[in-house]
């Protein structure tokens, strides 16, 4: 990288709620890094305890375009003034739209697609021919870069982040994870992360769970989130060693009470940042096809290739043997030097590096 040069870098997010906020704080400390100043807005309230370094323009409708477009802008000015970015980086579509919005000027424009579909609507693909302004776009995953592709030219590849110094800080010790989470911290524990919802598939990690449980003795399975699918869980759960802690805030200090990760997600998922969490606390991962998690995890996961109960069953129990056996020992240190290599904060500093400060010859390949 070259010496710092100074100037600012401006993150626009709709929103703070998991994992924005994070993803946030490890861009702006990578900014920070590299010598520049980091403004952070975000368009709506706070979810809870508002973020000391976040600036909350509080819109509660962000389909008044014109009006909060007004209250970036003068947010913006008010924080730097008339000076122009180094750069001004877009979380979704929302932030960037906003920001077109908008008259304000910066030397390098970056969207950031954090999920599938950022140009599905054909709304959105009229107004980028008509956008004014020079934007480069890129994708948290190379699915996601992909299917970006079929609508701007090269994309970039700008996976989310994880601070790894801090995670590691606040990993919580087994013992008390488990008793945070509601259960025994003997025997095997199982975990899924995230929202109850359809489009997660609880129900899967259920069905392949009850498959497998014969040949997994002591075996549990917990569940770290709530939605609308509790009650239907609940139910398919009865008998089994299954339990439900509910929303957890700050769940990645707790995966120490895990001895595996399953991520049964479908095809929807983009990224899955409870892969990298679960990669960077040395917790062996089980996932489905879904692109997402696949190129978060690469040969470190382990997968089922069908979305049936004997499939994800099948995954469970060569993952539950292999652990016992200590034949994951070798696979979680390799996970863990794949975080610190591609997805902390230093990665992410390089990737803006080379986007602000474009070095011939740096082999930066994105």
């Amino acid at each position: 990288m070259t010496e710092p040069a100074g100037g600012t870098i401006v993150q626009i997010c709709p929103n703070d709620h998991p994992p924005f906020l994070d993803i946030c704080r490890v861009y702006r400390a990578a900014g920070e890094s590299l010598g520049f100043d980091v403004l952070t807005i975000f368009l709506s309230p706070p979810t809870a305890t508002a973020w000391a370094d976040g600036h909350y323009l509080n819109a509660t409708d962000l389909r008044r375009t014109r009006a909060l477009a007004a209250t970036l802008e003068n947010a913006v000015l008010g924080a730097i003034g008339r000076e122009i970015p180094l750069l001004t980086l877009c979380h979704r579509y929302r932030a960037f739209r906003m920001l077109c919005a908008t008259s304000l000027k910066s030397s390098q424009t970056l969207a950031v697609a954090h999920e599938f579909g950022f140009f599905k609507r054909a709304q959105r693909r009229l107004a980028l021919k008509l956008l004014s302004r020079e934007v480069k776009f890129a994708g948290v995953s190379e699915p996601v870069c992909a299917e970006l592709g079929r609508v701007v030219k090269e994309p970039l590849l700008f996976p989310n982040g994880f601070d790894w110094a801090g995670g590691s800080r606040l990993r919580v010790a087994r013992a008390d994870a488990s008793k945070r989470l509601g259960i025994s911290g003997e025997g095997f524990t199982f975990g899924v992360v995230g929202r109850l919802h359809p489009k997660k598939q609880p129900r899967l990690a259920v069905a392949g769970f009850r498959e497998a449980l014969q040949d997994m003795p002591e075996a549990q399975l917990v569940f770290i989130g709530d939605g609308d699918l509790l009650e239907a869980l609940e139910s398919d759960s009865e008998g089994l060693p299954i339990r439900f802690a509910g929303f957890v805030a700050n769940a990645a200090h707790y995966y120490r009470a895990l001895d595996a990760l399953l991520i049964p997600s479908g095809d929807e998922e983009a990224f899955a940042m409870v892969a990298l969490e679960a990669m960077a606390a040395g917790v062996p991962v089980v996932a489905g096809p879904a692109p997402g998690p696949r190129s978060v995890l690469a040969e470190i996961g382990s997968y089922f290739e069908e979305a049936t109960a004997e499939s994800v069953g099948a995954a469970l129990r060569e993952v539950f043997a292999a652990e016992r056996s200590g034949l994951l020992e070798a696979r979680k240190k390799q996970g863990i030097e794949r975080v610190k290599r591609e997805y902390s904060i230093a990665a992410t500093a390089r990737r803006m590096d080379a986007l602000i400060r474009p070095q011939k010859g740096s082999g930066w390949s994105g």
